[in-house]
């Protein structure tokens, strides 16, 4: 039995590597096959709809980078307009401005205006102004008003310091 049962095992061995064989060939032939195919997956051809949806938003791309460069150079025309202007204006109306200086907390004090000035082609003093005039210390600001326009009641109503009953 042992002689018979070597050669069947033999045999078998044989059988079997055979086989082993064959299937190393079988997978290297499918593992060629499926480079073969992942590499044409990579350098396929594009759908003709991705290759239009492409064109389609590079061409919005660009369009929309000109509107944006298009606003900048508007702003940056605007800003120097607005800048020209306000230099015009000072140059014209002799002023310059100290801006950002304000400290809004800071009480400032300012005489009334009309106390002691008279009308120039009347003589009638001018007694009018926007707030009583009490006392300067309780008054951040007060502004003389022209005669004309204290005629016209809905010009007072809306300033501080002025009531119904002083119209």
């Amino acid at each position: 039995m042992t002689a018979d049962h070597l050669r069947e095992k033999n045999i078998m061995r044989a059988d079997f590597n055979k086989t082993n064989e064959l299937l190393k060939e079988i997978n290297a032939a499918l593992q060629v096959s499926l480079e073969e195919v992942e590499e044409k997956y990579l350098k396929r051809e594009s759908k003709p709809e991705d290759i239009q949806m492409i064109t389609e938003l590079k061409a919005m791309l660009t369009e929309r980078d000109q509107v944006i460069k298009k606003l900048i150079e508007d702003n940056k025309f605007y800003q120097l307009e607005l800048v020209n202007r306000e230099t015009n204006f000072n140059k014209v109306f002799n002023s310059s401005p100290t801006v950002g200086v304000i400290n809004p907390l800071a009480k400032v004090s300012v005489r009334c205006m009309c106390m002691s000035s008279r009308n120039m082609t009347t003589g009638v003093s001018i007694t009018h102004c926007c707030v009583p005039c009490n006392s300067p210390k309780d008054v951040l600001l007060r502004v003389k008003l022209p005669r004309w326009l204290l005629q016209i009641p809905s010009a007072r109503s809306g300033l501080p310091g002025t009531s119904r009953s002083e119209r």
